[in-house]
C-alpha cells in the first residue's frame, strides 16, 4: 500500500509538472486577441452546401489557400510585383521592411494558425500585397494599360480574378496594402481606387475596411439613410407573403431613390414597399454569401446583410414573384433567366442561422403581412389568384361573366316581351 501511494505521489508530480509547462503559454480566454481577427475560415456546415462560393478558383491571396491558382497566375503575380517596383522606383527590401514590422499584427488578423514560417510569410505577403496594387492601379489607368495588360486584355479572366478577391477566406488586411501604397507617395488615395476597381464609386467610402469584403459590405451599410441599428431581442419574422400574393392582395411595388440596398420602406398610407433596384448577376451569390458569413463570424459585424437576404428570401418564391420585380424595375435580372433569380435568392440562407430582425425591419415585415391578412386585401387576393392569376383563368372568368350577363339580358328581355 506505501508503495502504491508513493508510485501515485510521483505519478500527480509528473503530471503536474506537465501541465505546468503547457499551460505556461496559453493565454486566458478574456487575453485573447479574437478581436483583432478579421479573416476567417468559412465554419464547415455552411462551407458544404456551396463550397466554390467561398473557394478562389483562380488567383489565391494570403495563406488560407495559398498557391491554389489557376495555371499561370503565380507567374503573373512575379510580373506585376515587377512592374509595380519599376513603377514606384523602390528597392524591395523597402517594402519588404514595412511587412516586417507589420509581420505580428497581420498574423493576427487571421483566424486561423498561420504554419508559415517567418521567411515564406513574408515573401508570401510581399507577392500577394503588390500584385492587387499593381493590379488595382492599372484598372484605375485604364486608358493606359488597356491594349498591354494581360488582365484588360481577357476580360473574362479579369472577371475570375474580381470574383476571387472579394471571397473572406482570400483576403489581406486592406492596412497592409495601404501602407506599402503610402511608401511609393503617390498622391491618390488607395481606397478611391479600390472602390473604382470593385465599380463601387457610387457608394459612401469608410475610412478603415478590414479587407475587400469587409469594404464592399461596409459601404453598403454606410451609404444607408435609414440609420439601420442592430437587431433587437425576440424580434423574429418567421413568414412574410410573397411578392406575388402582396400584389394580389393591392400592395404595390416601388423603386426606392435611395443607394444602399439596405433602404426597404412601407408606406402605410399606400400601402407601397419601396425598394432600392438589386442587380442579379454571377457575382450576387458569391458576394452575398461571403458578406454573410463574414457577419456571422466577426463579433461586432451585425447581421444587417442577413436580415436584408432574409426579406428577399420571404419576397421571392417563383418565377412569377421575380416577374414583378423585374417589371416595376426593381431587380435587373442580368442572368436572363427568372428561375436562376428563385435559385440564387433562396439558396443565400442555406445553413445560415434565421436572424432576429431591427426595428425597421420588423414593422416592415409586419405591416405587410397586416396588409394581406386584412379581410377585404386577403378576400381580393383569393378573388385574383381563384379567378384571374393566368391568362386562360382570365378568359374563362370573363367568358363566364359575359354569358352571365347575356343570359341576363335575355331573361330580362323575356321578361319585357310579356308586356
Amino acid at each position: 500500500m506505501e508503495g502504491e501511494s508513493k508510485d501515485l505521489a510521483i505519478e500527480i508530480e509528473l503530471l503536474d509538472r506537465e501541465w505546468t509547462e503547457k499551460l505556461q503559454n496559453v493565454k486566458l480566454p478574456e487575453m485573447d486577441e479574437i478581436h483583432t481577427q478579421c479573416i476567417y475560415r468559412v465554419p464547415p456546415n455552411i462551407r458544404e452546401y456551396n463550397p466554390k462560393a467561398y473557394t478562389p478558383q483562380t488567383v489565391s491571396i494570403g495563406p488560407y489557400h495559398h498557391h491554389n491558382n489557376y495555371e499561370g497566375m503565380e507567374e503573373l503575380k512575379l510580373k506585376y510585383l515587377k512592374g509595380f517596383l519599376n513603377r514606384t522606383e523602390l528597392p524591395v527590401r523597402e517594402f519588404l521592411a514595412k511587412i516586417k514590422d507589420l509581420e505580428e499584427k497581420i498574423r493576427v488578423c487571421y483566424a486561423d494558425r498561420i504554419i508559415y514560417n517567418s521567411h515564406d510569410f513574408l515573401n508570401m505577403i510581399l507577392v500577394d500585397a503588390c500584385f492587387i496594387i499593381e493590379l488595382l492601379l492599372r484598372w484605375h489607368e485604364d486608358d493606359e494599360w488597356e491594349k498591354k495588360d494581360p488582365l484588360l486584355q481577357k476580360p473574362l479572366l479579369g472577371t475570375y480574378v474580381c470574383f476571387d478577391l472579394i471571397l473572406l477566406e482570400n483576403q489581406l488586411p486592406f492596412f497592409v496594402l495601404e501602407q506599402l501604397y503610402n511608401l511609393t507617395g503617390m498622391n491618390e488615395k488607395l481606397l478611391d481606387i479600390t472602390f473604382d476597381y470593385f465599380e463601387s464609386g457610387n457608394v459612401c467610402p469608410i475610412e478603415s475596411p478590414k479587407h475587400f469584403t469587409d469594404l464592399i459590405r461596409s459601404s453598403i451599410i454606410s451609404s444607408s439613410e435609414l440609420g439601420l441599428g442592430k437587431p433587437e431581442e425576440g424580434k423574429e419574422v418567421n413568414h412574410v407573403y410573397s411578392a406575388s400574393q402582396l400584389m394580389e392582395a393591392g400592395v404595390k411595388f416601388k423603386i426606392s431613390p435611395n443607394k444602399s440596398l439596405l433602404d426597404l420602406s412601407y408606406s402605410k398610407r399606400d400601402g407601397a414597399l419601396s425598394m432600392p433596384i438589386l442587380n442579379i448577376d454571377d457575382i450576387t451569390e458569391v458576394l452575398f454569401k461571403n458578406m454573410m458569413v463574414y457577419e456571422q463570424c466577426h463579433p461586432s459585424a451585425g447581421d444587417i446583410i442577413r436580415q436584408y437576404v432574409e426579406i428577399l428570401d420571404f419576397l421571392i418564391n417563383t418565377e412569377k414573384d421575380v416577374d414583378i420585380l423585374v417589371n416595376k424595375k426593381i431587380i435587373v435580372n442580368l442572368t436572363g433567366d427568372a428561375n436562376k433569380v428563385v435559385t440564387v435568392i433562396n439558396n443565400l440562407t442555406s445553413n445560415i442561422p434565421t436572424p432576429e430582425f431591427n426595428s425597421h425591419y420588423f414593422s416592415i415585415c409586419n405591416s405587410l403581412n397586416e396588409f394581406y391578412d386584412n379581410p377585404r386585401n386577403k378576400y381580393k387576393a383569393i378573388f385574383i389568384h381563384e379567378y384571374f392569376n393566368t391568362p386562360w383563368k382570365i378568359a374563362s372568368t370573363i367568358a363566364a361573366i359575359v354569358l352571365l350577363l347575356l343570359t341576363f339580358i335575355q331573361t330580362v328581355c323575356s321578361i319585357l316581351s310579356l308586356f
